[in-house]
């Protein structure tokens, strides 16, 4: 008799594991059928983005090629001109400097007199 109970027993342990381990299965059945459906619905998005994009860059590509080419000469303009005014500006402090260094040699090898130490 005891030898029945222990061999119904392990039938019953062996058959709680089988349906732990359904169980088991069934949730990753369920969680892989869910990222099927993310990575699904991801890719149709990205398909959507990718035809929006297309769309927006075909009819407007030669407006913005004109329009990037005009942006950058009127940029180089802009930038000559800048350069321009900054060399003349520094042409300017070059003559000043210059100058000042002449007044400073010229003051400097001037001979002074003694009474003109105490002023």
């Amino acid at each position: 008799m005891k030898k029945k109970d222990t061999e119904l027993d392990n039938k019953n342990k062996q058959i709680d594991n089988l349906i732990e381990t359904q169980k088991q299965t069934q949730n990753l059945l369920d969680q892989q059928q869910r990222l099927a459906l993310q990575d699904k619905k991801l890719l149709e998005e990205y398909k959507s983005e990718i035809n929006d994009l297309k769309a927006l860059k075909i009819p407007a590509e030669g407006g913005q090629a004109e329009q990037a080419n005009s942006q950058s000469k009127e940029e180089v303009k802009a930038l000559k001109f800048e350069i321009r005014a900054l060399q003349e500006e520094l042409n300017k402090q070059k003559i000043h400097s210059q100058e000042e260094r002449e007044k400073l040699k010229a003051e400097l090898t001037t001979p002074k007199k003694w009474y003109q130490f105490w002023k």
